[in-house]
């Protein structure tokens, strides 16, 4: 079973391009991935985005945190197939459906595996537009490298930690295979 796990980063911010409803304009800085065959990392630029999604649409599930709402949004006006129809897990949108909140990534790896992530969106954007692109990319990286963590933990031991609202740390039954990948589309519509 070939999983590619997923991350990318944008151009723009929500506020840029007029609300978060516009997802689509935010342009892709860099994307990441990681097939779970392999023990390198690619790196996709702007003008690498063919390649990427011929490389989503060869593995056997693409794997990310909020992929679905996000990543896919930003990649879909690239692509001349459409994203919806990929064999994924949306961890984040997984995890909502059991929790009934949206957990962040950087909660659940820190209440599951004990680890943080280096930043946060605004964060990269900056470093971006300063030309501290190796900045982006290792931070890219790194939450593609925590999602896996993720969702290995969770595929073995059949549960993941993340803190709730009021600080408090939940177990979250998860069913998530290592063996076999979901079926498209996973978790309700794309937009």
């Amino acid at each position: 079973m070939n999983f590619i796990y997923f991350d990318l980063e944008t151009e723009r911010s929500a506020q840029e391009v007029g609300g978060w409803h516009n997802i689509e304009q935010l342009g892709i800085a860099v994307g990441v991935t990681i097939s779970s065959e392999e023990s390198d990392y690619r790196v996709w630029r702007a003008a690498d985005v063919v390649g990427l999604g011929e490389a989503l649409r060869a593995c056997n599930c693409v794997v990310g945190f909020n992929t679905r709402g996000f990543d896919f949004r930003v990649l879909q006006p690239y692509l001349d197939f459409d994203l919806k129809t990929l064999p994924n897990l949306d961890l984040m949108l997984d995890l909502k459906s059991v929790a009934g909140f949206r957990p962040s990534l950087d909660s659940c790896c820190g209440a599951t595996l004990g680890e943080s992530k280096s930043g946060g969106g605004l964060e990269s954007l900056q470093w971006w537009r300063e030309g501290r692109h190796d900045e982006v990319i290792e931070y890219c990286k790194q939450d593609v490298a925590l999602t896996r963590k993720l969702h290995e933990f969770g595929a073995n031991n059949g549960w993941v930690k993340c803190l709730d609202r009021t600080g408090k740390t939940r177990t979250l039954a998860v069913n998530w295979s290592l063996t076999q990948g979901e079926s498209a589309p996973q978790q309700g519509s794309l937009f």
